[in-house]
């Protein structure tokens, strides 16, 4: 148990934010993007692109892994989080590549702060997911797959919250028990190699806008659970 605790601390204390330039005078820009992050053992990180353009409607996120650890993309969780608001009450994620054996009935009880909404509900779902995760290897042992793996879960986690300004940014407690949601904004597809992750991000209303279901930033976060550090060359993408 107290190794775990060490690592959630570890976890907490190793977010890296890469943000990518603005994107000129137009209010956003479309295309692709490519972010490299680098990932320490037991580490996270988040990574969001330029303002997106108004019309966008699919977003996309590729992702490929280096590592001494053959099974790195085995342990690698990516997470997207609900619409980053200020007057938000629950916090919805999406824990992606996850194998979490459940999601629901587990406690939090947890505080984070941010200077920017998007990367404090990013930070908040990177903790949830490493929470669960943990929880799940307590309950129920390691996964057992290969390091060649293809399968992509899908893990939708939502939670009570309560958001207040701080001086420096905004703060969030988490305190409540995780619940799986019936509905989310967004529709999310994955698929992924022993070295790749793929993901595509759209309104759950057919032909939505994007920005009004994420924000107007594509931002994603990273959690790795290997026991080595690892590269992340990552592409992130609206049209």
């Amino acid at each position: 148990m107290a190794r775990l605790i060490r690592i959630a601390l570890l976890a907490t204390a190793l977010v890296c934010i890469l943000v990518v330039p603005f994107a000129g005078a137009n209010g956003g820009m479309g295309g692709t993007e490519n972010v490299t992050l680098n990932l320490p053992i037991d580490g996270t990180g988040t990574v969001t692109r330029a303002p997106m353009p108004p019309s966008s409607t699919i977003g996309t996120v590729g992702v490929t892994a280096t590592s001494n650890d053959d099974a790195f993309m085995n342990n690698l969780t990516q997470v997207l989080t609900s619409l980053p608001t200020r007057k938000s009450r629950v916090l919805g994620c999406i824990a992606l590549n996850a194998y979490l054996a459940e999601a629901a009935g587990h406690n939090e009880d947890f505080e984070v702060d941010a200077r920017t909404l998007q990367l404090l509900f990013l930070s908040a779902c990177l903790r949830v997911a490493l929470d669960l995760k943990q929880q799940a290897q307590q309950r129920h042992g390691a996964p057992a797959f290969a390091a060649s793996a293809t399968r992509c879960t899908k893990q939708p986690v939502k939670v009570p919250i309560h958001i207040t300004k701080t001086a420096s940014g905004y703060r969030m407690t988490v305190n409540g028990v995780t619940s799986k949601p019936t509905k989310m904004a967004f529709r999310v597809s994955c698929t992924r190699t022993a070295t790749r992750l793929k993901t595509v991000v759209k309104s759950a209303v057919r032909g939505g806008k994007l920005s009004r279901v994420t924000g107007p930033k594509l931002g994603v976060g990273f959690l790795s659970t290997s026991s080595s550090s690892g590269k992340l060359k990552i592409a992130l993408g609206v049209r």
